[in-house]
């Protein structure tokens, strides 16, 4: 049986000519031009695009320029959709615009469909231990060419990955997004393969993002593009790039272990024009963050209780802090002083301020506190964190922007309106 391949290739920089070359023939060699034809969903990751605080965090246009041109080379007649669902209650519209992909679907000629604005068709899954069905739009699942093109990146969430498995979680709409993102993500990610199994995969990979909140941390330069037709084996090398154990990202060992291929670099053919040793060196010395919220260095100290949930509240919080170190570094300095409890904590507490985060989050033993605030959710959305601890803590995180609140909230209510008029609520 062949290994699964992996295709490397040098790209100084975002030159949409030069990546519509390396994308033709990375098709070519893994044997794929020919299916190339129909309708073909691209599905790129655009959590969250915003010029100042998420410059990094998502696929960039003049990638997907590069993409668009080898698929309309090898067939000038295929029907192209990008198809993505952005964070959690963001109108992926918004995100749309802000990428710059509206310049881009008009000069390709193709069609933007946010999922959650889509005709849904819900699928049965043989093997989900989480979700035993899930709805999405109709151009995930009825489609003859599936694409993922994800922007490489570290996500703390996801024990220290996001490639192409993670980027399943963005097929599902908010309310199956957020279900069971806890100590169940894992297994929920893996669930999503049935249904997200790319044909072929091309990650941005020119400027990757790293060692911080997976929305807010800096771009790094890298260089290169990584093809494939196997998710795991592209995620595998991928893990390597950043110096990660596959056998450590859970949401890959599973994948293993559910039968979709090896987390051995061994038993994966890498091929193109840097070697792994090569970008490894490069990458040697770069911090991926991947560390516990209690022990994070600032003056907000949590106490954590069991279980502890990277996928959740523990992540999350991670997340809120790291966007705040990542994109204001003075307020870093000098965050007022709060002790957060996260998980079922069994000792006493003795704070000034106090802050429980999460709806399963208590302390068991006496708490002695001038102050104490609540935030619920299981987890809490980023959104959710970021409004109540200004309006609870005082405490003015970097997405909390004027244009990001009409995103968040203007936006996102003329969207539910609109959606309401078409029935897919």
């Amino acid at each position: 049986m062949a290994k699964p391949k992996v295709i490397i290739r040098r790209a100084p920089d975002y030159d949409p000519a030069a990546i519509e070359k390396i994308i033709r023939e990375g098709l070519r060699e893994l044997g794929l031009a020919a299916q190339v034809k129909g309708r073909v969903t691209i599905k790129p990751n655009v959590v969250m695009s915003h010029p100042k605080v998420t410059p990094s965090a998502f696929t960039r246009s003049e990638f997907l320029d590069g993409v668009l041109g080898a698929l309309k080379d090898e067939n000038s007649d295929v029907k192209i959709t990008i198809a993505e669902k952005c964070g959690a209650a963001i109108p992926t519209s918004r995100m749309f615009r802000r990428a710059g992909y509206y310049r881009l679907a008009k000069k390709h000629k193709v069609k933007l469909q946010p999922i959650e604005e889509a005709k849904k068709t819900t699928v049965a899954l043989r093997k989900g231990k989480i979700h035993k069905e899930i709805r999405t739009a109709r151009q995930i699942v009825e489609q003859d060419f599936l694409i993922y093109a994800p922007k490489l990146k570290t996500n703390l969430l996801a024990h220290g990955l996001t490639a192409a498995i993670k980027l399943n979680i963005g097929i599902l709409c908010d309310r199956q997004r957020m279900w069971n993102h806890n100590y169940n993500l894992d297994e929920k990610i893996v669930d999503l393969l049935e249904v997200g199994r790319p044909d072929f995969i091309a990650t941005d990979a020119i400027e990757i993002s790293m060692g911080g909140n997976h929305l807010t941390q800096h771009g790094r330069h890298l260089g290169i593009v990584i093809m494939s037709n196997d998710p795991l084996a592209h995620d595998v090398v991928c893990a390597h790039v950043f110096h990660l154990d596959p056998r450590n990202i859970r949401h890959l060992a599973l994948a293993a272990e559910r039968g979709y291929g090896s987390l051995d670099l061994k038993d994966i053919e890498i091929a193109g024009d840097i070697s792994l040793a090569e970008i490894q060196e490069r990458t040697r010395t770069w911090e991926v963050g991947l560390i516990k919220v209690d022990d994070v260095d600032c003056n907000i100290k949590v106490r954590s209780g069991e279980p502890y949930c990277g996928g959740g509240c523990h992540g999350v919080f991670l997340d809120w802090l790291y966007m705040i170190k990542d994109r204001k570094p003075k307020l870093w300095t000098k965050l007022p002083h709060w002790t957060a409890v996260i998980g079922v904590y069994p000792g006493d507490i003795v704070a000034e301020r106090l802050l429980i985060i999460g709806t399963c989050s208590k302390i068991e033993g006496k708490v002695q506190a001038k102050k104490v605030r609540r935030i619920r959710g299981c987890p809490p959305k980023h959104k959710s964190l970021v409004l109540w601890l200004f309006l609870k803590a005082r405490i003015l995180n970097p997405l909390f922007r004027v244009d990001l609140i009409y995103d968040a909230y203007v936006c996102l209510f003329l969207t539910w309106c609109r959606r309401l008029l078409k029935g897919r609520l």
